[in-house]
């Protein structure tokens, strides 16, 4: 590590570039490769004609959700002492509105209607302590971790209104009312600690410590008293927002369930939850099922539920194939065709994702010629015992157990492809717009924020 303003050498690189082992390494490392015409045009012929509507099937309303996170020392000579910020914004379109943006006479975008467009987002902020911080007092910033997590999570993030937004109140939705723990998060003292809806919390008799119903996330376990806890906020980020779209969606349901039939909800990112609170995946596919079971029994379409993924390796693949593919072709990514030329994985899982993933990926390649990758949830209500994770694979992989779904979430795509970024649709670059948090001055402001909330 150099000092401060230190400035490394010019000639740093020639060790590695004169060293023969270096060379004998990179020799022995496989990786994906952009393929040949045969075997580019061998993948682009399991390509299907994409599936589409006429007219487009469109929701009436379309929900957009995407998240930013920001880790902020809190002051220059302390730059390992860092608060955590975490913000999602949810954008509700309404399509009559976005249909009438354009002005038919002029044929130009109205400022004042996109402008009007832009005031329906809706941002939720946490902020947490992160590197050697500890909140509230507590004993270690593993346990003051917990109590912000508790902390943000039970609280109210609704913008007004007579609706409440508490995702600890999600939580319990997910586990059908109950949740518990066999043992101490703080000291890993063996006990039962049950929660539902009038007990949010305990007190471990072991060490006194407080048992909240959110450390069911295990989102402390990543936490370290000395270390960078940057992955931590990744995690909570992760699944604070699919915590909110599925709290929301419930919501919804709840009041309106008819409603669900004429909306979208789109995301940014996989339909899937990484590291430590991944369990909660399934409790979402097993909601949105139950959901699903209820709206076909109104004789209305399934939710629609999209994840959208502008990079990574499938995104990687989709670039490197998409010279050999025609327009207006779809391909669901079954787990023979991921691990073959994606993962080059000669020993694959029973069933890709089995642990993280809610939703099913596709390549879809649209009429104007943009690749996307999409996911929509698994019309399933779980994925059975581990015994049984072949035959999920198999069945996620037929294409008709998913109804109109692949047709809706490709007219959706169609209708909201944008030119100003790569793979882009304009409800999720609206959300990141108001979801991101720029360097400058974005950026800028939290480093003043968290410098002056806690300057001595």
């Amino acid at each position: 590590m150099p000092y401060d303003r230190q400035t490394a050498g010019k000639g740093g690189h020639s060790d590695f570039v004169r060293n023969p082992d270096v060379q004998a390494f990179l020799a022995e490392c496989d990786y994906m490769r952009a393929p040949s015409d045969d075997e580019g045009n061998a993948m682009a012929a399991t390509f299907s004609k994409a599936p589409g509507g006429s007219p487009l099937q469109l929701p009436d309303y379309v929900v957009a959700s995407d998240a930013s996170k920001s880790d902020t020392p809190i002051n220059d000579k302390q730059p390992s002492t860092q608060i955590g910020f975490i913000k999602v914004s949810h954008v509700l379109i309404e399509m009559a509105k976005y249909a009438d943006l354009i002005d038919p006479k002029t044929r130009f975008v109205d400022p004042f209607k996109a402008a009007d467009l832009h005031r329906n987002a809706s941002p939720v902020t946490y902020t947490l302590p992160g590197s050697n911080i500890r909140f509230q007092n507590a004993k270690t910033v593993k346990d003051g971790f917990r109590r912000a997590v508790f902390k943000q999570l039970s609280s109210d993030k609704a913008s007004g209104g007579a609706s409440r937004l508490i995702l600890t109140d999600t939580l319990l939705t997910l586990n059908d009312g109950a949740i518990n723990l066999d043992k101490c998060s703080s000291c890993g003292e063996t006990s039962d600690f049950s929660f539902d809806s009038g007990t949010l919390m305990h007190v471990c008799t072991a060490c006194n410590e407080p048992v909240f119903l959110t450390d069911w996330l295990r989102l402390h376990e990543d936490i370290s008293d000395f270390g960078n806890n940057t992955s931590a906020m990744t995690r909570m980020m992760n699944a604070v927002e699919h915590l909110l779209i599925a709290g929301l969606i419930h919501q919804v349901f709840k009041a309106n369930p008819r409603a669900l039939s004429k909306m979208a909800f789109v995301m940014d990112g996989p339909l899937a939850i990484f590291g430590q609170p991944a369990k909660l995946h399934s409790r979402i596919m097993s909601l949105f099922q139950a959901i699903n079971l209820r709206l076909r029994e109104l004789r209305l379409e399934p939710l629609l539920v999209v994840g959208l993924q502008k990079t990574g390796e499938v995104m990687d693949h989709a670039n490197l194939l998409n010279k050999f593919l025609p327009n207006g072709v779809i391909r669901l990514l079954d787990d023979d065709y991921r691990n073959k030329y994606i993962k080059g994985n000669d020993s694959p899982a029973s069933n890709f994702g089995n642990e993280t993933y809610y939703g099913q990926d596709f390549l879809f390649k649209t009429e104007r010629g943009r690749i996307f990758n999409f996911a929509v949830p698994y019309p399933f209500a779980s994925k059975g015992r581990a015994a049984e994770q072949k035959a999920f694979a198999t069945a996620k992989a037929d294409i008709g157990n998913y109804g109109s779904l692949i047709e809706r979430a490709c007219d959706l795509v169609r209708h909201f492809e944008l030119d100003l970024y790569e793979s882009a649709i304009v409800p999720v670059a609206l959300a990141h717009r108001h979801a991101s948090i720029s360097i400058v001055p974005g950026g800028k402001v939290l480093d003043i924020i968290t410098k002056t909330g806690l300057a001595p």
